[in-house]
């Protein structure tokens, strides 16, 4: 792997490209020997996007409610947003218009309003499965509406979790918590999360003052197993699942933790450089992001945790991160420490260096711009970042496209800040929640943004020539994916499955073919990893990325 980096240096710098960049060695006792890096690409060249990225739908509020959460589920279909001082709102994602399908709230009984209501939702990636947790306080209007004088408290921290298909604002089941569970604030990403299927769902809370999280299965009101530590008097933060949802993986303070979703057993704990909100896992969770004055990587040996690279960033502080399921690219969002400018880097595990980096322009005024999250596809050539913005800066949501990193090929300047971000694992969908002011500013409101990236989604840009292979699908893939793709003109053709040392593990066609449009269906049992679909005719070739999962 580090032979492939060399050489796509050595690529770009025949391009005409020019970055510096140090590489981080790491001392037994954790230390770092790195210097300040500039690794800035001096060359722009315009992306090749046959379809331009675009919004395709804005849902606005300019009061009420505010959606903090934007969860892409049901394989882009669907969007499920959360926040505080409302509920769960069900969009369409692909084919939508704006338009909320339902909203799901809390039930109530005669002469009843809630107050301080609090959403927080996950959507599962590849099935039809939406979680909510909620909590809520409970008033009664005492029979005079509009008059709130002589209302009374009926009951105060309520919550439940509820399971949720996108047809139906009536849930499968329902979990009221009882005490002593309370559950953690649940009006910003980080409380709450669920596997790629939908299997396993984690909400986080306390017990009796101490920390707490329940696991639950798809198929039952019942926590399948409940993790708390009474030494933590404490809510968990930035809590993760992996892909399958075996392990959850959360932030206490200054402190990781590893628990085994089945039996709510601790298998690991490390010890992080700071208590801040910059913190991501890879898919299978082997790797770990984090950092504040500095961007940190640990990884995972089988049985604990270790910081294995790292780079120096003097004058930013760590916003966000996020990681591909290739457990080598990562990328890290940092905002200045004057809160005038955001700097993006592109890091690379394998090389343990920095790739790139870009800068926002700096911007002015009162407002503090901070980024709050990121998301990147599970190739990892695409990544969203949402950021509060400030007076006079870079727009709240970048998309970038690791192939063409000097400038975005997405931005949406929103109205005021966003809080969360997600993107569709092929790349080709974003995300976009937050507050409709600034988030320095009293008010409400909300801004939810759905947009297409690429149509091309994940495929490397060999494909953009007249040869051409549309995104694979499923993907991430188990037994079975399809392959779709366009002939020039009739001739030979060879479709085979390579690993990312190129060699072939799975021949699939070769034949004479017809020219024009194809699509064909094919079975795997390759192990889990991230593969390269390959196509050749007529002296071309065409490359998809393609992500096996077990």
């Amino acid at each position: 792997m580090k032979a492939i980096v060399l050489l796509l240096i050595c690529v770009l710098s025949a391009m005409g490209f020019s970055s510096s960049r140090t590489v981080s060695e790491v001392s037994v006792d954790g230390e770092f020997s790195t210097t300040e890096f500039s690794g800035i690409l001096e060359q722009a060249i315009t992306p090749p996007l046959p379809d331009p990225p675009e919004v395709l739908w804005h849902y606005t509020e300019a009061e009420g409610l505010t959606q903090k959460l934007v969860q892409i589920g049901m394989n882009s279909s669907h969007l499920f947003t959360g926040g505080w001082y409302g509920g769960g709102i069900m969009f369409t994602g692909i084919n939508g218009d704006g338009s909320a399908l339902w909203v799901t709230e809390p039930g109530l009984g005669a002469n009843e309003y809630w107050t301080s209501l609090g959403t927080a939702t996950a959507a599962a990636q590849t099935a039809d499965l939406f979680y909510t947790t909620q909590i809520w306080d409970v008033y009664n209007d005492n029979g005079t509406p509009g008059d709130t004088s002589d209302d009374f408290m009926v009951s105060e921290g309520n919550s439940a979790v509820s399971l949720f298909q996108s047809s139906s604002a009536a849930p499968i089941w329902v979990s009221v918590n009882s005490a002593p569970f309370v559950c953690a604030s649940m009006d910003e990403p980080g409380k709450t999360d669920c596997s790629v299927d939908g299997s396993v769902f984690a909400s986080s809370g306390a017990i009796s003052g101490h920390l707490a999280v329940k696991f639950y299965s798809n198929t039952s009101a019942t926590p399948m197993s409940i993790y708390e530590d009474a030494s933590l008097a404490y809510y968990p933060r930035q809590l993760r699942l992996t892909a399958d949802g075996s392990k959850c993986i959360f932030r206490v303070a200054a402190t990781l933790y590893r628990v085994d979703t089945a039996t709510g057993t601790l298998e690991a704990s490390f010890a992080l450089d700071a208590s801040n909100d910059c913190f991501a896992i890879s898919p299978d969770g082997s790797v770990v992001a984090y950092g504040f004055t500095a961007a940190r990587i640990a990884t995972w040996d089988g049985s604990a945790y270790s910081l294995t690279a790292g780079a120096a960033v003097s004058g930013y502080y760590g916003g966000a991160a996020t990681i591909a399921a290739d457990n080598e690219t990562v990328y890290f969002g940092f905002y200045k420490n004057t809160y005038k400018s955001n700097r993006i880097l592109r890091f690379d595990l394998a090389s343990s260096s920095v790739i790139w980096t870009y800068d926002y322009p700096a911007g002015s005024g009162s407002n503090q711009d901070v980024v709050e999250w990121m998301d990147c596809s599970d190739d990892g050539r695409w990544m969203v970042v949402g950021s509060w913005g400030c007076d006079n800066g870079g727009p709240e949501v970048q998309v970038f496209d690791d192939n063409y990193p000097t400038a975005p090929v997405l931005s949406i300047d929103t109205p005021g800040s966003m809080f969360h971000v997600d993107m569709s694992p092929d790349g080709q969908y974003i995300s976009a929640a937050g507050k409709h002011v600034h988030a320095n500013t009293m008010g409400s409101g909300t801004d939810v943004y759905f947009g297409e990236v690429d149509i091309l989604g994940i495929e490397d840009t060999e494909s953009l020539t007249t040869l051409s292979l549309s995104p694979l699908s499923p993907n991430p893939a188990t037994n079975q994916f399809n392959v779709s793709f366009s002939l020039p003109s009739a001739g030979s053709v060879q479709l085979g499955i390579f690993d990312l040392s190129g060699r072939l593990v799975q021949e699939l066609v070769e034949t004479q073919m017809a020219a024009g449009s194809h699509s064909m269906a094919f079975e795997t049992d390759l192990t889990t990893g991230v593969y390269l679909c390959r196509l050749f005719a007529d002296g071309e070739t065409a490359t998809g990325k393609l992500l096996i999962t077990r």
